[in-house]
């Protein structure tokens, strides 16, 4: 009674009919537009493959070029960002550079005089680039990654040295013909169309449900407090865990609604658009429900926990800084971007089938760890609540009349 009860608010309010019309234009002017017609590999282009020599040639000129210009671009939050280093890190990176190529001293000066100069739009700054410096034969790859850790934490993250992007910055390979119809025979004998379909749904769906659900998560708290009906509600015999359960439960229930009746049209959409080839017509409703539950779930756990404790907009802005991040922090790597603690796994194409397989125990983990974070959430809420109905807590209110910092003024 209460489970239905809660469902007929949420699907009547205003904020989720936002989120569906929300939801379904991503949808349709995202992935419905890609796949409109059948899919090809042979656009792809480039593919990133694990040669190791070919990483560290590529990295170390790449290096070489920005310590002599003391330039690193990086992208610590999507956006574009230029470093420059002070004296002392700038001798950190010749120290990794000097390690790497055997070369020291007076001949890393002259190895430094090599490279070609160049200037970049306007500026009068001379910048350098590097194709053929040698890294010193037997070099362990394993300390060659442990070197790109240091030097991307030392430009302050987000640049091509960053050890996950290693690959797919500096080895990737034009695909030649045989790559290209082994790629396009799994998508439709290995896949069955649908499963890789299905990850590139995901892909795009995953991003709209780590932000979305929080408008309908804060606004259900958000409201009962303006009605007061936390009032009436604490006087009932009803337990903390199973009011608060229930309305979590009501909250993925309706919200996932949307979502199914996208996993519906994408499959009609691919029988439609692959008329008479062999499909995996589960593959809709069985890798989406790992994928995106998670995220439908800690979106959702974080919208009424903070709601509880601050306020609407404290949790939609909480919500919008995680997503930002996450999102962001995989924005140099779209495909098989699939690490154990990554909240919106990427794998922007249907294809690489077998990049996918290769990270699938990291993707497990994540889908389970985020799983677990959003229990532990809602137990959270589930004890704030309770502190409420017992008069040992009413929150914080960190902006209005009653706001903390108003109060320490």
């Amino acid at each position: 009674m209460l489970f239905r009860h809660e469902c007929k608010k949420i699907v009547c309010s205003a904020a989720f009919i936002v989120y569906c019309v929300l939801s379904l234009l991503f949808f349709f002017t995202n992935y419905w537009t890609d796949c409109s017609d059948e899919v090809s590999c042979s656009g792809q282009g480039l593919i990133a493959v694990e040669d190791h020599d070919r990483i560290m040639d590529g990295a170390t000129n790449s290096l070489m070029g920005d310590f002599a210009s003391n330039r690193y671009e990086c992208y610590p939050y999507g956006f574009y960002k230029a470093v420059h280093l002070k004296e002392k890190k700038r001798e950190k990176v010749r120290s990794y550079l000097e390690e790497i190529t055997g070369v020291s001293g007076e001949d890393f000066d002259k190895l430094l005089e090599t490279g070609d100069t160049y200037y970049e739009g306007f500026s009068t700054k001379e910048l350098y680039q590097f194709h053929d410096i040698p890294v010193k034969e037997g070099f362990s790859y394993d300390r060659f990654v442990e070197i790109m850790a240091d030097v991307d934490d030392i430009v302050g993250g987000g640049s091509i040295y960053n050890p996950e992007g290693l690959m797919y910055t500096f080895s990737l390979v034009p695909m030649a013909e045989e790559d290209i119809k082994a790629e396009q025979d799994d998508f439709y004998k290995e896949d069955k169309i649908t499963r890789g379909l299905a990850r590139l749904f995901c892909d795009y769906t995953g991003i709209d449900l780590t932000i979305l659900p929080v408008f309908a998560a804060a606004w259900l708290t958000a409201a009962d407090k303006k009605r007061r009906m936390h009032e009436l509600v604490y006087t009932r015999d009803i337990s903390s865990l199973r009011l608060v359960l229930t309305r979590y439960g009501a909250l993925l229930f309706t919200m996932a609604i949307p979502v199914l009746a996208m996993m519906i049209l994408s499959l009609i959409q691919a029988l439609v658009v692959y008329k008479g080839h062999s499909m995996d017509m589960l593959a809709f409703f069985k890798l989406p429900v790992v994928w995106l539950l998670p995220n439908l779930m800690f979106t959702t756990a974080v919208g009424v926990l903070v709601t509880e404790i601050f306020s609407s907009p404290v949790a939609i802005l909480s919500q919008l800084a995680i997503w930002f991040y996450s999102v962001m922090a995989g924005s140099m790597q779209l495909s098989g971007n699939l690490s154990r603690f990554a909240l919106v796994p990427r794998h922007n194409t249907p294809f690489e089938r077998g990049v996918f397989l290769a990270e699938q125990n990291e993707f497990i983990f994540s889908r389970v760890f985020w799983t677990v974070i959003s229990m532990v959430l809602m137990l959270l809420a589930v004890a704030v609540y309770s502190a409420k109905r017992g008069g040992r807590f009413n929150g914080i209110r960190l902006f209005g009349k009653d706001s903390i910092f108003r109060r320490k003024a």
